[in-house]
Order: structure tokens, then sequence, then C-alpha cells
């Protein structure tokens, strides 16, 4: 998040293996670190940039049924229901924020198009980098500069 007064970055709510859901790799139980959980954990943020799905997409988490309301517990531990939790509390928590969704390339399609269905439903922006340079699976150098360049170009593009 960035002050845009101060350009500061005001809280890093990230934690290195985290998923959306409660699942993790080896079907842990990561509910302390999902981003479902730290939601409420990100202060009084201007702008607020996510970029998940990654590890849920690799950690072989199941995606479960789309499910918009009324989550128990158990629903959470699968992909779908609990990224619809995850925006519904964020635009609870931050009504009047600007949220951008970052999607990672190279991930499962049938996780980007939850994603998307998602997000489009609770009108949160997202982007979807593209041409990111990995060595295993992680953005190199290179990547992690084509993904700092594609989050500024769209939020200069969007202007908002």
């Amino acid at each position: 998040m960035v002050d845009r007064d101060q350009g500061a970055l005001e809280k890093c709510e990230a934690f290195s293996g985290a998923t959306i859901s409660s699942t993790g790799y080896g079907k842990a139980d990561y509910s302390d670190r999902s981003f479902v959980t730290r939601a409420k954990n990100l202060g009084h943020p201007d702008l607020i940039l996510v970029c998940g799905g990654t590890n849920d997409s690799w950690c072989g988490e199941l995606i479960g049924d789309f499910k918009f309301s009324d989550w128990q517990e158990d629903d959470l531990f699968f992909f779908r229901p609990a990224m619809a939790k995850w925006c519904d509390t964020m635009k609870t928590l931050y009504p009047a924020k600007r949220i951008l969704f970052i999607i990672n390339s190279e991930l499962k399609p049938d996780f980007v198009e939850s994603m998307h269905i998602i997000l489009n439903r609770y009108k949160i922006e997202y982007l979807d980098l593209h041409d990111i340079d990995k060595q295993w699976g992680h953005p190199s150098q290179a990547g992690m500069k084509a993904f700092a360049d594609q989050v500024v170009e769209y939020l200069q593009k969007t202007g908002k």
C-alpha cells in the first residue's frame, strides 16, 4: 500500500507461500496466514495492491464450487469460496479504497478463470501479468522488473 502524499509503503502484509484459502502445501492448514484471515490487517491504505492465487494454483488445493455468501469455515479450504469471501471482506473493510488484484502468469487456467469471475462479480480491478521471466516458477530479476513495469503501466493508463 502506498501513501500517495508521501509515496511511502504503509504496510506490507506478504507471507511467503501464503494462499487465499485455508489450504496450503501438503494440504496443511494455512488458516492462520490465509488472505481471508489477513484481510483485516492492511491499515489505512489509499491503494491496495494484491498479488494472489499463485500458491493456490501451485499447492494442489481443490478449487471447489462458486459460493458467494453464507460461508462456513470448511468452505474456506476451497479456492472459489475463499476467493469470494476475501473479495467480500475487502469490499466491506475498504469500501472507498482502490484495490488492484494482480494475477501472475502461468497459473492453472481454471484458477485464473475463477479469479476473473469472482473479481468481476465484486467489481475489483485486476491485472493479468504476461511474459514474466521465471526461475523455478518464481520471477527472475528480469521477471520482477516486468512485473513492476506492468503494474505501473496499468496504474498510469487507468489514471485512477
